[in-house]
């Protein structure tokens, strides 16, 4: 096989790996969600308004109905525990602020797993609150169509937003929007709800967080940098962890390389070994944002 078939090959095999990790921790947040609104009202969409915005929220993640019905019926069994929301807050290497948010069934391992990550790796716990008002609390709404400013002007007044509406490309290294997400809209914490519906209202399948964004960025060395990403990338691979919000300005390098590929790490069975071709000769940013393998989930053990 000639070098330029090889290389095709494995860059194929690493956004596999990318796509798949993607895919599972979207199908578990979803899966979680699911959980929550049944337990509260039962699982009969037409009087369970919760589980019906989960289940559009989930048609516009793409993920499958298998994964929202598994999950319905695990929640009308008595003995599956409740998840709830759960945020840590981290001091990491050069002041950087570490946001932990997770949904979980169990707060003491959640609370054991994100210190035992965070310390091993020479960060330290911060109290609720100390990181936290670094950062303002905002909507953010992925949608699988593209729309222009003066239509999503359009949609704003039809839902009574007062605040701030602005118009994102989507970001597929920093928060992992998928190749369906064809335009991102930010707004006010508040007005996050009123705004989805409209969108959905109109035809627009999109999904909505509440996400932290930065009101300052800290700049770190490359070393201190590379040591947060390793922690990142070890406190995404906790089932009970969603995603890590952060502070840290992002080099040009890593955001080309490190931020990119360390979607890609997570928990499963390996994609590439050792001796593998791929990996021995990735660049060495890529390589070093964690000492282990690139790995890909085992989605069969997504619930």
């Amino acid at each position: 096989a000639s070098p330029t078939m090889g290389r095709k090959f494995e860059n194929n095999k690493l956004k596999m790996a990318k796509t798949q990790a993607q895919y599972a921790k979207k199908a578990a947040y979803i899966g979680k969600n699911v959980i929550i609104a049944v337990k509260q009202s039962g699982p009969d969409q037409e009087t369970n308004r919760a589980l019906a915005n989960i289940i559009r929220e989930a048609n516009a993640l793409d993920v499958s109905k298998e994964v929202i019905d598994r999950n319905i019926k695990r929640a009308l069994q008595p003995d599956t525990s409740d998840y709830k929301e759960l945020t840590y807050e981290a001091y990491g290497h050069g002041g950087v602020g570490l946001i932990i948010n997770c949904l979980s069934d169990n707060n003491n391992r959640a609370t054991a797993d994100v210190n035992n990550v965070v310390n091993k790796g020479g960060c330290k716990p911060a109290t609720p609150g100390s990181v936290s008002f670094n950062f303002a609390k905002k909507g953010r709404l992925c949608l699988n169509a593209e729309v222009d400013e003066d239509a999503l002007l359009d949609y704003a007044i039809e839902a009574d937003c007062e605040g701030d509406v602005s118009l994102e490309s989507p970001d597929p290294d920093g928060r992992g929007d998928a190749d369906t997400v064809k335009a991102v809209v930010m707004t006010e914490a508040t007005e996050l709800g009123a705004l989805q519906a409209v969108l959905q209202e109109n035809g627009i399948d999109c999904s909505g967080t509440l996400v932290n964004i930065p009101m300052a960025t800290v700049e770190v060395s490359e070393e201190d940098e590379e040591n947060n990403f390793k922690v990142i990338d070890r406190l995404e691979e906790l089932d009970d962890v969603t995603n890590v919000e952060h502070n840290m300005a992002v080099s040009g390098e890593w955001a080309a390389c490190g931020v990119m590929f360390r979607l890609i790490w997570s928990r499963g069975t390996p994609a590439l070994r050792d001796g593998d071709s791929a990996l021995s000769r990735a660049p060495a940013m890529m390589r070093a944002a964690d000492g282990r393998m690139l790995r890909s989930l085992d989605l069969s053990g997504v619930r």
